[in-house]
């Protein structure tokens, strides 16, 4: 096999070993690649619906505190029969969409007016 340190001339003959290396290195990375992504929670569809339990630990919250905003109607929330669902990626926006401006943000926006 062509290592990547060696340099060998291509030819006829030597071209089944080199695209057999190439084939070989794109499946590492791709493992590789599937593997960061999974770490940083990236590539996996976020978009899939969940139960409580799951939107407890993404909300740091209780199956209480949850069943409360439910009643409140203040959490995004889908019922279908006597069973309560939430899509990940709606409870991420919901969070997201009350954020506070840090000090920085809020000065530089005073000094822009």
């Amino acid at each position: 096999m062509i290592k990547p340190d060696e340099k060998e001339e291509l030819t006829l003959q030597t071209v089944p070993k080199a695209v057999n290396y190439l084939i070989n290195e794109i499946a590492e990375m791709r493992v590789l690649l599937e593997h960061i992504e999974s770490q940083l929670g990236l590539g996996v569809d976020k978009h899939r619906p969940i139960g409580i339990d799951a939107a407890c630990k993404i909300l740091d919250q209780t199956k209480n505190g949850i069943n409360k905003m439910i009643r409140n109607c203040s959490v995004p929330h889908y019922l279908k029969g006597n069973k309560v669902y939430f899509f990940e990626d709606e409870l991420v926006k919901w969070v997201g969409k009350d954020r506070v401006q840090t000090f920085e943000e809020k000065y530089a926006n005073r000094r822009s007016r």
